[in-house]
């Protein structure tokens, strides 16, 4: 179509100004026309298809939707690559189907679900970027099909998600919160805690955030006790520690903290058999994926008693929906954090870096 038809078609249907069409700009030649006109086209498709994430015609190897929320320097050097990038950080569901097909790349945290129905809906995607450590909000079996890849920023949010494992374990040993809110109601009550030193911390799951934690831990006296599928013995010799069976890492912890990489294959690991095997005195922190832990039967054990709390940065639906779900949140030996474990500055900063490395490099591979 001629730039000509373009702007006939859309002062048609965009109600733009009489100006668009060549024949209303007035004694110009027909050539000075066309070149205003393609001129006034440029800004036009900027501030008004650019910004709703549309691409009306060109080449789309290099158009990157990114879904979610991600920090500038992301942004920044996708662009400065002279890649086509829009940023649509709330865009929903319906949109996503809407407008996925335009798009080569597509980028994600872990708000924006790519199902196999977007996948589908993505005639040209050849690429998904998860600006994370986790794909399990990506359907892998989907994207495989299609041949698209996949690049995520492993290691990016490993500092900061270990401090805060640290700090809900201290939280939940010193009663902090229930604490904290007494003070704010205008009581003073002091209960009593526990020290972390001495005490054996029991980690499922010792990938680079297991490991880092365990440092962390190990400086403050714990004793360190791994379960992992695959066995890294310098790391683990790094703090002391000892990997164990499951059963004995359950039976012998002050605290357990679930820390295993979750994918869409995943069940859950702990169920009331695992609970029953656990100090009475013991908690759990889970920075992981609540789906790890049977929700009804962790309520179960809190309830009764059967262990004595829980810390999590993650719910079984977020936000949370189920009434047991509810229940657990609202208990008082229970902490939860709205997945926050990555949502530092410096973390944000580091999962930009890692993803925009990342992606480039993938996409210099596919020759894109």
């Amino acid at each position: 179509m001629s730039v000509y038809s373009y702007f006939t078609l859309l002062k048609k249907r965009q109600n733009l100004p009489l100006f668009s069409c060549p024949e209303y700009i007035g004694n110009l030649s027909r050539q000075t026309a066309l070149t205003f006109c393609q001129s006034v086209w440029c800004v036009f498709y900027k501030t008004y298809y650019h910004n709703r994430g549309v691409t009306v015609s060109g080449d789309t190897s290099q158009t990157v939707l990114v879904c979610d929320p991600v920090d500038p320097l992301l942004l920044e050097g996708l662009r400065a690559k002279g890649l086509d990038v829009r940023y649509r950080p709330d865009i929903s569901r319906q949109e996503l189907l809407a407008v996925v097909g335009e798009y080569a790349i597509l980028v994600v945290r872990s708000r924006t679900k790519v199902s196999r129905e977007v996948i589908e809906a993505g005639s040209k995607l050849r690429l998904v970027a998860r600006a994370g450590i986790g794909t399990d909000n990506i359907d892998l079996a989907a994207a495989s099909a299609r041949g698209i890849e996949i690049v995520t920023a492993a290691g990016s949010s490993t500092q900061s998600v270990a401090e805060l494992n640290v700090g809900l374990a201290i939280i939940m040993a010193r009663n902090l919160l229930n604490l904290s809110n007494g003070v704010r109601d205008g009581e003073w009550k002091k209960l009593i805690g526990s020290e972390l030193f001495n005490k054996t911390a029991g980690i499922i799951g010792y990938g680079r955030i297991g490991h880092y934690t365990a440092r962390i831990l190990h400086s403050m006296g714990l004793r360190i006790l791994a379960y992992d599928v695959v066995k890294d013995t310098r790391r683990i010799a790094e703090v002391d520690g000892t990997y164990v069976s499951l059963d004995m890492l359950l039976k012998d912890s002050d605290i357990i903290f679930l820390l295993a990489s979750f994918s869409q294959d995943s069940n859950a690991m702990l169920g009331s058999h695992h609970l029953n095997q656990m100090k009475e005195s013991a908690f759990i922190v889970n920075t992981s994926r609540a789906e790890f832990i049977n929700g009804p039967e962790l309520l179960n054990a809190l309830e009764t008693h059967r262990i004595s709390g829980y810390a999590a940065d993650v719910t079984w639906n977020e936000p949370p929906s189920e009434d047991w779900e509810k229940r657990i949140i609202s208990m008082k030996n229970v902490i939860i954090t709205p997945h926050i474990g990555a949502q530092t500055i410096e973390a944000q900063r580091r999962v930009a870096e890692f993803t925009l490395r990342n992606l480039l490099e993938k996409m210099e591979a596919m020759g894109l």
